[in-house]
């Protein structure tokens, strides 16, 4: 049914003579949970249905949606936006040319989603409570989300794509309280696929990690702040990767500010950096890639982009429409939250990999020798225009000699975007469990799928603490 109103609203764009026009209709199923100190605080669950039409016409776009019934006044709605934008427009957009797809892709689910009975899954959430009991936790949070996305992509042009893609997550934060002391420690997992994802992990045990992770938190010693040589590990190079230096690398971003700006072809990283996003990244350490995507919500292929090459800016990530702006290739990296807002220029799978001289982890612990380790990041805040950094870590180690050492407890680290990269003095090719690193990232008021967990790599020096 829902097809019928694509091609009623295409057939209606397509008599009205525009640059370009694209239709995006929606049935999705979606449900969240959430538990709190063993109880269910929230658990709903339903379908986000509707139509969304984009339209460029005159050098400007135009887009709005609303019920797919309603489709011819949604194409009105969209021209009368164009007229709006066509009255502000500081240039003409102008799209590069892609490859015309007519094609499905449908997400591989051992165990499916809509099989599986809601009771089941609020008893998955509780079992992950459950785990993190003990006296010295305080406050225990589960939540597990499901996204069924269910859409069709049909353009003007000839591209015609229809997605059937599945989304679960879950994930668990302990809060330890000892006096007046208090920690956290969380644990998470997804991935693109079905409800299988507790094969791979089990509730138990992510509430279990959450728990171990506050406790152990607890009773180790405070690190003292300053400056120090590090290792991250893969969960912190994906964050690192993608907070702070790629969305200084997103096209529509980059336009107007940001500290890649204006620097292709010049050095922002040390020769051992190779910065890429690869939305083709089917699965890694034989799970599959939460940011994967066949296709992104323009009918680009998803690709592997190495935007920081030996440590050269190369290109932006890029929609159709900063690709042209740019003279650069769209690299499959537009996407929307939802059938009701524009696409936009997001990441998928992003991480830096060796350039050169690839390291073991053992290499990399003895090339610092006396340091950190820190592991598996997470939270923080970035100011991509000043290009500054603070993000959280739940696991510090000592590094003494080469080896690893003493725990500390949680703290932060923090940075400057360009210096960071310009001191990293060795990576490992080694991925991680990608179910360490993966979540939502928000963009203008949407969110996305992402996430890998990388290899560990070496910084001269960076502030902990």
């Amino acid at each position: 049914m829902s097809n019928d109103y694509v091609d009623k609203a295409l057939t209606k764009l397509e008599a009205l003579n525009l640059t370009y026009g694209d239709v995006r209709s929606e049935n999705s199923l979606m449900t969240q949970i959430r538990t709190v100190n063993g109880r269910v605080e929230t658990s709903t669950t339903g379908i986000e249905s509707g139509i969304g039409v984009r339209i460029l016409n005159d050098g400007a776009w135009g887009f709005a949606y609303g019920p797919l019934e309603s489709y011819e006044n949604v194409i009105e709605m969209a021209i009368e936006a164009n007229k709006l934008n066509l009255k502000q427009k500081k240039r003409d957009i102008e799209l590069a040319e892609v490859k015309i797809i007519e094609d499905s892709f449908e997400g591989e689910q051992k165990k499916k989603i809509e099989n599986t009975g809601f009771d089941e899954k609020i008893e998955f959430t509780l079992e992950a409570d459950k785990a993190q009991e003990d006296e010295r936790i305080k406050s225990r949070t589960t939540l597990y989300r499901e996204v069924l996305r269910r859409m069709t992509l049909a353009t003007t042009e000839g591209t015609r794509i229809i997605y059937d893609v599945p989304y679960v997550m879950m994930y668990a934060l302990s809060v330890a309280r000892e006096e007046s002391e208090t920690i956290e420690g969380y644990s998470r997992i997804g991935h693109l696929g079905g409800i299988d994802i507790f094969e791979l992990r089990t509730p138990i045990q992510l509430g279990e990690k959450a728990k171990e992770r506050a406790l152990e938190g607890l009773k180790s010693p405070k690190i003292k702040g300053g400056r120090y040589p590090v290792v991250l590990d893969g969960t912190i190079n994906h964050l690192f990767a993608h907070e702070a230096s790629g969305h200084s690398a997103e096209g529509d971003f980059v336009q107007t500010a940001g500290v890649l700006r204006g620097k292709i072809g010049k050095r922002v990283g040390s020769p051992h950096v190779n910065l890429i996003d690869d939305g083709s990244l089917k699965e890694s350490a034989g799970v599959n890639s939460f940011g994967y995507l066949k296709y992104d919500d323009e009918g680009v292929l998803g690709q592997k982009t190495t935007i920081i090459k030996n440590g050269i800016l190369e290109t932006y990530l890029n929609d159709r429409s900063s690709a042209a702006y740019f003279d650069q290739k769209a690299t499959g990296n537009s996407r929307a939250q939802a059938y009701n807002v524009p696409q936009i220029v997001r990441m998928t799978n992003t991480y830096i990999a060796p350039a050169k001289d690839p390291m073991k982890e053992e290499e990399l612990l003895e090339q610092v020798k006396n340091g950190l380790l820190l592991m598996q990041g997470g939270g923080g805040q970035v100011d991509p225009i000043k290009g500054t950094f603070n993000f959280g870590v739940s696991e510090l180690y000592e590094i003494k000699n080469g080896e690893i050492g003493q725990r500390y407890r949680p703290t932060t680290l923090a940075g400057n975007t360009l210096e960071t990269l310009m001191k990293i003095t060795g990576v490992s090719p080694e991925m991680g469990n990608p179910l360490d690193s993966i979540g939502f990232c928000g963009k203008d008021g949407q969110s996305a799928p992402v996430g890998v967990t990388a290899g560990w790599m070496a910084v001269k020096n960076i502030v902990v603490g």
